[in-house]
Formats: structure tokens, sequence, C-alpha cells
């Protein structure tokens, strides 16, 4: 025959039950804040990638606008970072909109005026769209023909453990040769 539990076994049997509940409790918040920092690692990806791309974009435009220009190459060579963009705008504004009634148009600008336009823009364009962003072109001496100028895009970026980095995006461009020109 099989005896009562006493009063100290019923006590016993129940706050196990009260223990698992509590281990599984924390097993499960330590799982979640897993998952809420990965959650946070995934959309930072997500936007330094997104920060990359609109660099490429621009990047990509300003090397198009120096072969566009091949006259005013030398007024790109700059390492000056941007600045306000209302208080720095060019005096000429070369816009190629056509809807822009402001612009002076592109057969009335000199090459200068025109690169002036061309960095400004997209200086503005880094002011607006990337944290931090700057812009440097460089090109050994005056730029001359055949020899590669270089084109590159810095932000910040904040990561999670270190604060904010410097990512860039480089471009080596032959301004006299067309995309795709085989040299």
């Amino acid at each position: 025959m099989r005896s009562l539990p006493t009063i100290s076994q019923q006590h016993f049997c129940q706050g196990m039950t009260l223990v698992e509940v509590l281990v599984a409790a924390i097993v499960i918040g330590i799982g979640l804040m897993g998952v809420a920092a990965l959650q946070v690692a995934a959309l930072q990806g997500s936007s330094n990638a997104q920060h990359r791309s609109k660099a490429t974009d621009m990047i990509s435009s300003l090397a198009d606008r120096v072969r566009a220009n091949p006259d005013g190459v030398n007024d790109y060579i700059s390492a000056v970072p941007g600045g306000n963009c209302a208080a720095t705008a060019p005096a000429a504004n070369c816009a190629m909109h056509p809807d822009d009634a402001t612009a002076t148009g592109i057969s009335a600008c000199t090459p200068t005026e025109l690169a002036a336009f061309d960095l400004w823009e997209i200086r503005c364009d880094l002011e607006n769209e990337l944290p931090g962003g700057q812009l440097a072109v460089d090109c050994p001496g005056t730029c001359p023909p055949l020899t590669p100028m270089q084109i590159t895009i810095t932000w910040q970026v904040q990561e999670t453990t270190a604060g904010y980095t410097t990512q860039d995006v480089t471009l080596n461009i032959i301004p006299w040769v067309s995309a795709g020109t085989p040299l």
C-alpha cells in the first residue's frame, strides 16, 4: 500500500515547477535579446549597403560629368570638403534640367563654370544623402591626357561596437576616354 505524501514532500514538488518556469523564462528572454541584436545588426547592414549604393551612384555620375567636360578636367581636381550647399552655390547655374528656368544652359557655361556647378551639385547630394559625406578628386600634376584621375567619396557609418567608422568608394577614370573604350 502506498503512503500519502507528507507536507514537506508536497512543498518540494511544487517549488520545483516554479524553478523550471523561471529557468524557461530566462532562457526565452536571452533568446529574444539575441534576436533583437540580430535585428539591429541587419538594419545597420541594410543602412550601410544603402549608403554604399548612393555613393557609387554619385561617383559614377561625377565620372560621367568629368568625361562630358574634357576641357575643364583640371577644374574638377579638389580635396576641399563640401560646405553649406545654399551658401556655396556657384555663380552660373549650368543645370541640364529642361524645367529649370534659372539655368544658364550648358552651351553658355565655360568648362570652369560647368566643373564648379558639377562639384557643387555632387557635394550637395553628399551633404543631403550621406552622413559626413565628403568628396575628393585627385590627379597627379595638372592631369595630362591619358592620366588616371581618382575620385573618392567617404562617409561615416555607425558600427554596433566601435562607434563611427569611415567608409569610402574610389573610382579611377581616364577623363579623355569614354567608359568601355579599350586603351
